[in-house]
């Protein structure tokens, strides 16, 4: 039995918190001893059974990073904006997760979208795996890959060079070793690349295998407005072009099943009518994309990945970088239509070829037959084995 240490330091959705709760069930069955320490802890308290083990706070930046880049062009962009630019800072994180690691005794970790929990548990020789969806774990090529195309390589490595400087500041402040290379942050880790070839944000060649996308079935059954038309599920956040989505829905002909991510009970009853049902709390997206006809996202790849392998077409409508990267890979199947900006018009095009042509549902099913032998079950017990 080991005791473990379940890590999200970036990120805002709930997917890092599904997929840690997946892990716990897993590890838990198993006969280990897990301790989360999260990002968000209100959004935790949604999803995380205490009875899976002690939550704590991560060590996370509280404040923007004074000195951000406008332009994020890798990860080594990504590192800096996120608070290595400022190396008295992160020096304080990577101490706060050391201690975090001696304090529960851990002797291992599985960190999501968690570079300063890795560089922690490197210099402590604790063993780690890094979940990642192929954004949050890049492909360890020097540089990493542009996140935009027609970017000199000189300019990557350019970043790299002084991300990296800025990190070992932080190491040599604590009287650490440095590293070598940025990517040395995922060297001696166990890669547990959650995605599938044609997902991959990157599209880049990698060493690593690509695991799939673990069942994370949780939630309540899909409950779907009565009468006649096809169903759509439309998992949403907040965002500029939110009004412009929810008005296209309700004028679209299908029944809208609505999970709006950070909605409170009021302003849900609001955007309810005979056609839309808006939901409070988690949905079980497997079953949800088992009976919908399509789907509306925003480019979050775990759910992405779900209602692709249910064989179901769908319109994306993202809002960061790392979910414009996933909504041009799932866009290049042919399974999905991406709309960016906040009229109404393009978005009702997009529903009505969604639903009305047969491609993207031929394209969504291809992908779901390719994928169909994989035992999604096995992933994490898999992946649990070779960590411990």
């Amino acid at each position: 039995m080991a005791r473990v240490m379940l890590a999200w330091e970036l990120g805002g959705n709930y997917g890092h918190l599904v997929a840690l709760r997946a892990l716990a069930q897993a590890l838990k069955q198993r006969g280990h001893e897990c301790v989360f320490a999260v990002r968000m802890l209100g959004s935790a308290q949604e999803f995380l059974d205490p009875a899976l083990g002690p939550l704590v706070q991560a060590p996370v930046r509280l404040l923007p990073s004074r000195n951000r880049v406008r332009t994020q062009l890798s990860y080594a962009s990504l590192l800096h904006n996120i608070g290595f630019g400022e190396p008295m800072e992160l020096a304080g994180r990577i101490h706060a997760w050391r201690t975090l690691f001696r304090a529960f005794r851990t002797e291992a970790v599985f960190a999501d979208h968690s570079p300063v929990a890795l560089v922690a548990a490197r210099t402590l020789g604790v063993p780690a795996a890094c979940l990642g969806n192929g954004f949050t774990l890049p492909p360890l090529q020097t540089p990493f890959p542009s996140a935009r195309p027609d970017v000199p390589q000189s300019v990557l490595l350019r970043n790299e060079v002084a991300v990296l400087a800025e990190l070992n500041q932080a190491l040599a402040r604590l009287g650490l070793r440095p590293l070598a290379l940025l990517q040395d942050i995922f060297r001696g880790v166990t890669p547990a690349l959650l995605t599938y070839p044609a997902l991959d944000p990157y599209g880049a060649a990698r060493s690593e295998p690509c695991r799939g996308v673990p069942d994370y079935s949780y939630g309540q059954r899909p409950q779907w407005p009565a009468g006649k038309g096809p169903k759509i599920f439309a998992y949403l956040r907040p965002s500029p072009a939110l009004p412009a989505v929810l008005e296209a829905l309700r004028r679209s002909r299908a029944r809208v099943l609505l999970r709006l991510a950070g909605a409170g009970r009021d302003e849900l009853r609001g955007l309810s009518h005979p056609r839309l049902a808006a939901v409070e709390g988690p949905v079980n997206f497997r079953r949800a994309a088992e009976s919908c006809d399509a789907f509306v996202n925003y480019g979050a790849h775990a759910t992405v990945a779900e209602f692709l392998l249910a064989g179901k077409p769908g319109i994306l409508v993202p809002d960061l970088q790392e979910r414009a990267l996933t909504a041009r890979r799932a866009a290049s199947l042919g399974a999905t239509f991406t709309v960016r900006g906040t009229a109404r018009a393009p978005v009702q095009r997009a529903l009505e070829q969604v639903l009305e042509e047969p491609a993207p549902r031929k394209a969504a099913e291809a992908f779901a037959r390719g994928h169909a032998r994989l035992d999604r079950a096995q992933i994490l017990p898999k992946l649990i084995a070779e960590v411990l």
